[in-house]
């Protein structure tokens, strides 16, 4: 990927005007996150087929664990692309202010960021759509800085504290994982910005482990494909509405990017318990004694190795599915 700035144009249309083009894009991907991420950058005229990939193993929720909607996820990239972490008001980056005020939006609209409580147990899922169609417009809300102090100042004291400390020791959840990958800052600035709003669980708010979160990426912008067949996302419609198995690679393009996050999850798991930031950390960020709780308990060290082993699981994980790819296709034996 070519290392320069993306600069996504700005809109004043109401939010409703850009639903043509998600349900467009909808009928085409099969899948919330990179239905999300492709109408964005379509009303902002910007190809980048590599975000597209990079959120191909989020819907779901972060690998299809049912946590942050897909709808959430790919937005907050996108921020990540405009504002990186140079940007700072206030003592934070900005990316905070305006990822919050996504995420109140959403939750405004939707009463939860979680995927699992937005689907619910229907299996066609209809209840996604709206937060597909909508996403964009809560997405040019944000960037156009409409939500005035999205953080209280409690918690942003708090949030200032812990950034300081991580800054101080040279560490970004997501962007550790990404660079232990070698995707170093000289010739990958923009992958790392578009990551910046993953740290502590996303933006700290304690959710999704962070490391985890690009681990999930990682896969999709390494071995992910793209669905853009209507004919295909109609067949995977119809297999989920009579409550089949609707997630073989062969039904839809994204379905390894998940899978294979399925199963990142998993060994995760397995590895610290869970996958999410405040129970693995048993801190809470918004709280004053949560962050000195952190930085007096050593977490970081911890925070460190998960980044490492998520890296090296992610690196086994690529390197298995190029050899299998390699021989199926007849070139190693």
């Amino acid at each position: 990927m070519e290392n320069q700035k993306i600069t996504l144009k700005k809109h004043t249309a109401p939010g409703w005007k850009y639903y043509p083009y998600a349900a467009a894009n909808l009928l085409r991907k099969g899948h919330c996150a990179p239905t999300v991420m492709q109408t964005i950058l379509d009303i902002s005229s910007t190809e980048k087929e590599w975000l597209v990939k990079l959120s191909a193993g989020m819907p779901g929720g972060i690998g299809n664990t049912g946590f942050e909607c897909g709808a959430v996820t790919s937005p907050l990239v996108l921020l990540g692309t405009q504002f990186g972490l140079r940007q700072v008001d206030r003592g934070l980056p900005v990316i905070f202010d305006k990822g919050h005020a996504l995420c109140q939006n959403f939750l405004a609209c939707h009463h939860t960021l979680q995927c699992r409580e937005i689907r619910g147990n229907d299996h066609f899922p209809r209840h996604c759509i709206p937060p597909v169609l909508r996403s964009p417009g809560l997405f040019m809300d944000a960037l156009d800085g409409n939500k005035q102090d999205p953080i209280s100042a409690a918690r942003r004291e708090a949030y200032i504290r812990l950034y300081s400390y991580l800054s101080e020791n040279n560490f970004h959840c997501a962007q550790a994982v990404l660079t232990h990958l070698g995707y170093n800052p000289e010739d990958n600035q923009e992958l790392l910005d578009a990551v910046s709003a993953f740290m502590g669980g996303t933006l700290f708010m304690g959710r999704t482990c962070s490391a985890f979160t690009a681990g999930v990426m990682a896969i999709g912008l390494r071995i992910g494909e793209i669905e853009n067949s209507p004919l295909r996302v109609i067949r995977l419609l119809a297999i989920m509405t009579v409550g089949g198995y609707a997630f073989d690679e062969k039904i839809n393009k994204f379905n390894r990017s998940m899978n294979w996050g399925y199963k990142l999850s998993k060994w995760f798991v397995k590895e610290f318990g869970s996958t999410q930031c405040q129970e693995i950390t048993r801190c809470d960020f918004s709280d004053p004694k949560g962050v000195s709780n952190y930085i007096e308990g050593g977490c970081i060290t911890r925070c460190k190795q998960i980044a490492e082993k998520v890296a090296a699981k992610v690196q086994t994980m690529i390197s298995t599915q190029e050899i299998s790819k390699l021989k199926s296709e007849g070139r190693l034996s």
